[in-house]
């Protein structure tokens, strides 16, 4: 029987389709993990929501209930907890109940104040922020929509909240938000003061007293309340620490936690990312606060990376998901074998996966997902391969940034998140990028990062770098075959170009009504 190292730490994920929590030791041994889904809202095409009552906080509630039964310990023994999520934002009243439905970071509703602030407002968001307005998961764009469209529902908000810090309200009773996850709202100096931009603020008319207060993310910002306590059965004064942005906690559960670290996260979304010592931003990636004292954190967004495969599978894989229902196995595994049939290259197929438009590096909403040279002879297992490498294209489009305007060297990048369990997709993202790809054995890996920042908070850890060395374990290596480079060298050059030949088509059919 496996022993484990008391203290305790929880880690919860709030994510995209549903929410994570995991009890782990002070080894990074995890001792229960629980998961509950809940859906995308879409009251209208392009716009994308969430109930954050039942579903962020009802399913922390249940996760959380669901651990400390797993478990059978003792909640006392929890020395603290750490909150990740999704990019999203609720209108709440003092009580912080939602107002509104959360409106998500792929809802597109915003693209007009997006446009407005570009023109009215221009570079200095980028020069403040480090991040350009996007309709994609920016906060400032969807403030100005509520304010503009529902007025209502504006003035009654007394906070505008990000679903960590909804949860951290409902958990203690403060209304917070921490620098990583302001870094994203374009109302904050990300590379300055760590402090919400008053200059910003008035060339938005956007009242700073609708912003949550602003704290680092291993700061604890409360306790958790009686009556949160109840609801959860967590122990009344547990610490709770400011939390983070998703992807800079599955980052420090790959270990990139020092300057030049560099990591891949693949999920719904994918986010390759590196550690910088200082705030040297490119407006092409996004750039946050890193959750580690002293360093910033770069990073690419694919807009369409998990689902584009899981697009293919609801359409075409009836195949799989029958055969899954039948042996147990996953879906996905049958998929990865199919692409398998294949061969580097997909015969001459190439996939834009730009299926809901893309963020890094190109911003584009109205870019879509393109198959590039079919021919009668192809295969059904061409296609899926061309998926994946599609995916692995977009990945070195981002890391081919890291280094031309960044300056960063790579050899060796950190992969984890569910897509990274493919071990088709592993060796594809290694002879795409020519990098070795170091595959970290938890894939989940923020509830590992969410542990580190929480031991970190109430001082069970000295630093998070040493801690990273000692909790996140390494699975496999997966290193580049050099006889593919130059084919995939050749194809990267083609799959950029595609996109190029096409951004003004893109931009003509979005405007046809449909």
């Amino acid at each position: 029987m496996e022993k484990f190292v008391a203290p305790f730490l929880l880690g919860i994920d709030v994510g995209t389709t549903g929410c994570k929590t995991e009890l782990l030791d002070v080894e990074g041994n995890t001792l229960a993990r629980a998961y509950r889904e809940y859906p995308l809202i879409y009251p209208k095409i392009s716009w994308v929501e969430h109930d954050a009552e039942t579903g962020w906080w009802q399913a922390t509630i249940d996760t959380t209930r669901e651990v400390l039964q797993k478990s059978n310990v003792d909640p006392k023994e929890i020395k603290g907890v750490s909150i990740s999520c999704t990019n999203a934002l609720v209108a709440v009243d003092k009580e912080g109940n939602q107002l509104r439905p959360a409106i998500m970071q792929f809802d597109k509703r915003t693209i007009d104040q997006v446009d407005w602030i570009k023109e009215k407002v221009g570079d200095k968001v980028i020069r403040i922020t480090g991040n350009q307005p996007s309709a994609s998961g920016t906060s400032a764009p969807i403030i100005l929509w509520i304010k503009e469209n529902e007025p209502d529902i504006f003035k009654k908000t007394y906070k505008f909240m990000w679903p960590g810090g909804f949860v951290v309200q409902k958990l203690t009773g403060e209304f917070t938000m921490e620098w990583s996850r302001a870094s994203w709202t374009c109302l904050f100096e990300t590379g300055g003061k760590q402090r919400w931009s008053a200059e910003l603020c008035s060339d938005m008319d956007i009242p700073m007293d609708k912003l949550p207060d602003l704290c680092p993310s291993w700061k604890v910002v409360g306790e958790v309340t009686e009556k949160a306590a109840q609801l959860t059965g967590l122990a009344k004064g547990t610490p709770v620490v400011g939390g983070m942005a998703d992807t800079p906690a599955g980052g420090i559960g790959t270990g990139a936690v020092s300057p030049g670290d560099t990591c891949h996260v693949i999920g719904t979304t994918a986010r390759p990312c590196v550690v910088l010592s200082e705030p040297k931003f490119d407006s092409r990636v996004v750039n946050c606060c890193h959750a580690v004292p002293g360093s910033w954190f770069s990073l690419g967004v694919l807009e369409n990376a998990g689902s584009s495969i899981k697009w293919f599978r609801d359409l075409f894989g009836q195949m799989e998901v029958s055969m899954a229902g039948f042996t147990g196995q996953n879906a996905f595994d049958y998929l990865d074998e199919e692409a398998e049939r294949s061969v580097p290259g997909a015969n001459g197929i190439i996939y834009l996966p730009y299926l809901n438009g893309e963020r890094s590096p190109i911003w584009d909403p109205y870019a879509r997902g393109v198959l590039f040279g079919l021919s009668g002879s192809h295969k059904r297992a061409d296609v899926v391969r061309a998926i994946l490498e599609g995916v692995a294209f977009a990945f070195a489009h981002n890391l081919e940034l890291f280094e031309t305007a960044l300056g960063v060297r790579m050899k060796e990048v950190s992969l984890s998140g569910g897509g990274s369990k493919s071990r088709a997709w592993q060796q594809i993202h290694a002879d795409v990028s020519g990098k070795a790809m170091k595959v970290v054995k938890v894939k989940e890996s923020e509830a590992i990062g969410n542990s580190i920042l929480a031991g970190y908070g109430v001082g069970i850890y000295k630093d998070m770098v040493s801690a990273a060395r000692q909790v996140v374990k390494i699975e496999r290596i997966v290193e580049p075959r050099k006889k593919y480079a130059e084919r995939y060298a050749e194809m990267f050059q083609i799959y950029k170009n595609i996109y190029l030949h096409t951004k003004e088509d893109f931009g003509r059919l979005a405007k046809l009504k449909h």
